[in-house]
């Protein structure tokens, strides 16, 4: 963790956070306040054929604004291309700011339609980091999923069809002004949306965690986002879907996104990229299944700072770091299967060497990300950890 007594300790927060039960139909009154009155609304197509509290939220927002333009997002893993399609829908209108409703993906949709209303060309070439040169109206977050943190952070994650791959439009100007948690949106989720969800949060916060360029802020989040999330998806596996626990999600969920773009992601997040590109594992379950083996590679390697997490949770902590940090990782696995989630690859279709091979070659594109971690982690332990699952 950076020494903040040594040198400069930078946190970005950059969204207005509103969390209340059933503060979704009070978006009128939040959008008039900025003086939006004209918007373009973006809504996850699950949500919309299985949550009938959406519909009382859009009928609202059309009955007290100007205009409401609506882009139906059909795509669990939105790609460029799609991108492209869908933004002709808004093009012919003046939009004071965009509106997303829905999971990660949705969200990143809003955020991209967003960038292409004000940066005119196709979306590939807003690929990657500082390619957005004008502003991009403003986005409103409304997560259907405790997961991505998508709310919160500035990055908006598309396929590239012709590199078979995922690339972010990655902008300083991509931050939702506003995010708003209301538990109603997530009670069309079924189990494996919420573990999926919850578990990509969960990889987020110990991630960030335990990354080098943590600091005493980022850390702020990290761990109350890993107390939320623990008590949350402990909760679940016990078929707890009370308005208490899916709060604790959707909270822990916005901690975990702010903890991780302020500090740095790890090797559990790169290795969910080719796992989901190659298998079509959701990215949430795809992160989970290396956490367990990530955080024993560490703490055999010297780095047992996540026994302070397992202390902060456990009544059973022995107050030994490495002791604890190993029995979380066991605990985690436990959860994990709980929650019904393969705890090895073939439970994802990965059948033989040459699934496994293909999944270590795509995690070198994300070489930036195994520098995070506390410890070195590189080829040859990618190779193992990949091959022990």
């Amino acid at each position: 963790m950076k020494n903040y007594l040594k040198e400069e300790v930078r946190f970005v927060m950059r969204t207005e956070q509103v969390i209340g039960d059933g503060i979704a139909l009070n978006l009128p009154d939040h959008l008039a306040a900025n003086g939006w009155r004209r918007i373009g609304l973006v809504l996850d197509s699950g949500l919309k054929q299985h949550n009938p509290y959406l519909s009382e939220v859009v009928e609202n927002l059309e009955k007290n604004l100007e205009s409401v333009h609506i882009v139906v997002n059909e795509m669990a893993e939105p790609t460029y291309d799609y991108l492209n399609e869908v933004k002709d829908v808004f093009a012919p209108h003046d939009l004071d700011c965009v509106v997303g409703i829905g999971g990660g993906s949705t969200l990143d949709l809003a955020k991209g339609l967003a960038t292409l209303k004000s940066n005119p060309g196709d979306a590939i070439q807003y690929r990657g980091f500082g390619k957005v040169t004008q502003p991009p109206l403003p986005v409103v977050a409304l997560p259907s999923t405790a997961g991505t943190g998508s709310e919160v952070t500035p990055y908006a994650v598309f396929i590239d069809t012709e590199a078979q791959w995922k690339f972010g439009i990655n902008s300083e100007y991509n931050y939702p002004r506003l995010a708003l948690y209301d538990p109603r949106f997530l009670d069309s989720c079924t189990l494996p949306i919420f573990a999926s969800a919850g578990l990509d949060a969960m990889t987020h916060t110990l991630e960030s965690f335990a990354a080098k360029g943590a600091t005493l802020l980022s850390r702020v989040h990290s761990i109350q986002a890993f107390k939320l999330l623990w008590e949350g998806l402990g909760s679940l596996a016990e078929g707890d879907r009370s308005t208490e626990t899916k709060i604790k999600l959707l909270v822990g969920s916005g901690c975990a996104g702010a903890a991780l773009m302020n500090s740095g992601a790890g090797p559990s997040g790169a290795l969910s990229y080719p796992l989901g590109v190659y298998f079509k594992v959701p990215h949430g379950i795809a992160g989970s299944v290396f956490l367990p083996g990530v955080i024993r590679f560490n703490v055999e390697n010297g780095y047992t700072e996540y026994g302070q997490l397992y202390a902060a949770v456990a009544e059973d902590a022995t107050g030994d770091e490495a002791t604890d940090a190993l029995r979380f990782a066991d605990e985690l696995r436990d959860l994990c299967a709980k929650l019904g989630i393969p705890t090895s690859l073939e439970g994802f279709g990965v059948k033989d060497d040459e699934d496994r091979d293909q999944i270590i070659e795509g995690a070198f594109q994300l070489e930036a990300a195994f520098a995070h971690n506390p410890v070195t982690f590189g080829p040859d332990e990618i190779r193992k950890l990949v091959y022990s699952l």
